[in-house]
């Protein structure tokens, strides 16, 4: 897919995302993908571009490691709105060089962080299994759920209700 085909998905999907929480947001996707300026953009370089209905959010900065070269890299995240009892999971596979391979976005049911954080990584895995020009390549799954990684990392444990997505998380770690 080309640059100007990626941008247009990936502000398709934040305006998916802005959507769901339910909050006034005076613009359509459509409406986005004709003018993204409507949003706050924050560069690498410092540069920004601001609209001033758009608040400016910020938090924790890091920066992307790219994977071992031949490894691809799931980058996975999740969000979950109190006010609203809205839980949402993002992830984006990149390889070593950075090039974008995969990307979803889905809202989960309502659940509290650390269990969307493990949704957000049994989704990654699961398109990795099915997806054959993913399936193969070595997967590394980046997060920032402490407890998430103890419970996917652990031989058993985690809630009860996230059984069944830490078992297949387990049984594919054990399959390499």
């Amino acid at each position: 897919m080309s640059i100007h085909q990626l941008q247009d998905l990936i502000l398709m999907h934040l305006s998916w995302w802005i959507k769901g929480w339910g909050d006034h947001f005076p613009y359509y996707s459509e409406e986005i993908i004709r003018n993204p300026t409507c949003l706050t953009w924050a560069f690498s370089n410092g540069v920004t571009g601001v609209n001033p209905r758009v608040n400016r959010i910020s938090g924790p900065q890091s920066l992307w490691n790219p994977p071992i070269l031949g490894h691809l890299k799931w980058n996975v995240d999740a969000s979950f709105k109190s006010s609203t009892q809205s839980s949402a999971i993002r992830g984006v596979l990149q390889d070593s060089n950075g090039l974008f391979k995969c990307i979803f976005s889905s809202p989960v049911p309502p659940i509290e962080i650390n269990g969307a954080e493990v949704l957000a990584i049994y989704r990654a895995i699961q398109i990795s299994v099915i997806c054959e020009t993913i399936n193969g390549h070595p997967i590394i799954v980046e997060y920032d759920s402490v407890n998430a990684v103890r419970w996917c990392n652990e031989d058993s444990g985690g809630p009860w209700n996230l059984n069944f997505q830490l078992n297949f998380l387990r049984i594919q770690e054990k399959a390499g």
